[in-house]
């Protein structure tokens, strides 16, 4: 398991020469320990406008806000959800084509709304499986088909969980 020393080592790689995501720093950490509003809730909450794909935590002048990609038709929005009461914050749209490329990282459009496990359930299988809270989801397509990457922090160290966008099975576990 990765230890957080300093500032917090929670960065999420994606396959395929993807971006990475920033590693939180120790105000963003402490704003996530914080929330009073867990990441499947907040999905929940945004979820009421299309189908979610991924998820980061970010702080905005010190208030902790789930950035919360959904895909409705051609359209990638991100909602950015408080972490303290659920409510909808602000959000930037953008087309479904301008997303993908700026994944980078090989996913076709029809796959991020016709894959049988949501990104929330996604979320749930990893906070199972490694018995923390879920700070940063991503989806990605690796080995030919559509998987989701979800970081977990559990105390003091974190771990990254894969799950298959199709049957919803662990396809890794790493400390």
């Amino acid at each position: 398991m990765k230890t957080l020393l300093g500032t917090a080592a929670l960065a999420l790689v994606l396959a395929h020469a993807g971006p990475s995501l920033a590693a939180p720093s120790d105000g963003e950490v402490a704003a996530f320990r914080q929330a009073k509003v867990s990441l499947t809730q907040a999905i929940a909450q945004a979820e009421k406008q299309g189908k979610a794909v991924g998820v980061d935590f970010d702080t905005k002048e010190s208030v902790g806000l789930y950035q919360i990609d959904i895909v409705s038709g051609e359209t990638v929005t991100r909602w950015d959800v408080d972490a303290s009461n659920g409510k909808i914050a602000s959000a930037d749209k953008q087309t479904l084509a301008t997303w993908v490329q700026k994944m980078g990282a090989g996913i076709e459009p029809g796959e991020l709304t016709a894959s049988a496990t949501s990104l929330a359930q996604a979320i749930g299988i990893a906070e199972n499986k490694a018995g923390g809270k879920a700070i940063e989801a991503d989806v990605e397509h690796s080995d030919n088909r559509l998987t989701y990457e979800i970081e977990v922090l559990n105390g003091t160290t974190t771990r990254t969980v894969r799950v298959d966008g199709a049957s919803g099975q662990v396809l890794a576990d790493k400390s």
